[in-house]
């Protein structure tokens, strides 16, 4: 054997250590690899202690947050509807009128400090104490607007002159339409008609 074809075979021997070298690293970096996957693997499936004894702490916690949460607007709820509640009581016993004069000077003193809701308001309800000091309508504070209509249907000039006035009402009253100097001074031309009812 020459000497050539030695130093090749001891290259080729060489060369071969070192890629058995780099395999053995491989494989023992893959067993590494896979000694921690089935560690994490373990952790995941065997929760340590502390893990469920966190559950039983922070279950019960998250029950008494909600619980103060539901307490709390609750509470809001009720105290809103308690001052709701009193204000209307006050608005009802300040704002309670007997006749139909008082109410028009109420109303224009309503309008007098720019509160055209309110005005528009005691206007509407001097046209039905108009109507009730004639005998035309009964005045009863448990009828609702739509009865006092019903209980025109028979005059049919009155149902005709009510109708636009009970509508511009409620839309301004209940569904808090704008209101403005304006809409008085035509609620009050629009009401002349239901004034003309004798």
């Amino acid at each position: 054997m020459s000497l050539m074809s030695l130093s090749v075979l001891l290259a080729l021997a060489a060369e071969e250590q070192a890629f058995r070298e780099e395999l053995e690293t491989r494989r023992s970096g893959a067993e590494v690899s896979y000694e921690k996957y089935q560690e994490d693997l373990a952790k995941i499936l065997n929760p340590r202690t502390w893990d469920a004894d966190l559950r039983y702490v922070l279950f019960p916690l998250a029950a008494i947050a909600l619980g103060a949460v539901v307490i709390f607007f609750v509470r809001q709820i009720r105290m809103n509807l308690i001052s709701e509640a009193q204000d209307e009581v006050a608005e009802t016993a300040l704002d309670q009128v007997e006749t139909e004069r008082a109410a028009l000077a109420r109303a224009d003193s309503a309008e007098a400090a720019n509160d055209f809701r309110r005005a528009l308001r005691f206007l509407y309800l001097s046209a039905i104490l108009h109507l009730q000091e004639r005998g035309v309508l009964p005045y009863d504070k448990s009828l609702t607007n739509r009865e006092y209509l019903h209980q025109a249907q028979a005059d049919v000039d009155l149902h005709t002159a009510l109708g636009p006035a009970i509508t511009v009402f409620d839309e301004v009253w209940y569904g808090h339409k704008p209101c403005d100097a304006e809409t008085v001074a035509n609620y009050r031309d629009l009401l002349q008609k239901v004034y003309a009812r004798n």
